[in-house]
């Protein structure tokens, strides 16, 4: 990954970033292994010492881009938290899923660009609560969600990510969701999940995303615990 020693070079040469930034994690399926071009997006997370933020996530991200044009992603993500919120991301500053229900594949599949390392800084939540916390958190977001179906699609992948973790899949690894689906013999998930790898996008109501997530998230905690 060439363009790490780029953006790391980048960020020391602007004081503002080397000082206000703790650290740089790139994470997900670029490190993971199942980056599909032009499809995938390139995640990053930034943790900042200091309460600024504006300016140095507008420059980190202009550096990020700059360095890694030859990468065919569908969009840069950067993510950011201040230092201090780290050792309970769920109930202080922003609950991101990657800190939080998707926490052990952030471990796991993340390089520290700049800086330094944060895994020891994390607190490790109950799985049986995250699970309950995730299924509350994407029935909200179709209310808010309701008049933007492209949110709605999304928001259906992230419920059959959770349909496959309940159904034993391992890790989010595309290939991990992909063959659970197969042995649920959930075809309705499978064709959707699969449409997403292929860069191709179903052409369904909103009112079919919203059905499709309320009816699955309610199926699966039928009887559950």
């Amino acid at each position: 990954m060439d363009f790490i020693e780029c953006i790391r070079d980048g960020i020391d040469r602007n004081d503002e970033l080397s000082e206000g930034l703790y650290s740089l994690i790139l994470f997900g399926s670029h490190v993971r292994g199942d980056f599909i071009d032009d499809v995938s997006d390139l995640d990053f997370f930034a943790v900042l010492k200091g309460e600024s933020h504006d300016s140095i996530i507008l420059r980190l991200k202009a550096i990020i881009e700059e360095y890694t044009e030859q990468i065919k992603y569908r969009q840069v993500n950067l993510a950011w938290e201040h230092l201090d919120n780290l050792d309970d991301p769920m109930n202080k500053g922003y609950p991101f899923k990657f800190l939080t229900f998707y926490q052990e594949d952030f471990i796991e599949n993340h390089v520290v660009v700049y800086g330094k390392d944060i895994v020891s800084l994390l607190p490790r939540y109950d799985w049986e609560g995250l699970l309950r916390w995730r299924a509350e958190r994407l029935l909200t977001n179709i209310k808010r969600d309701r008049d933007k179906p492209e949110m709605l699609r999304l928001g259906a992948g992230e419920v059959i990510k959770l349909i496959a973790l309940m159904g034993g899949a391992k890790s989010i690894d595309k290939a991990d969701i992909t063959s659970t689906l197969e042995v649920l013999g959930d075809d309705e998930a499978l064709e959707i999940f699969s449409a997403y790898l292929n860069g191709r996008e179903l052409e369904h109501t909103k009112e079919y995303w919203a059905n499709f997530m309320r009816s699955r998230i309610k199926k699966m905690f039928e009887g559950y615990g």
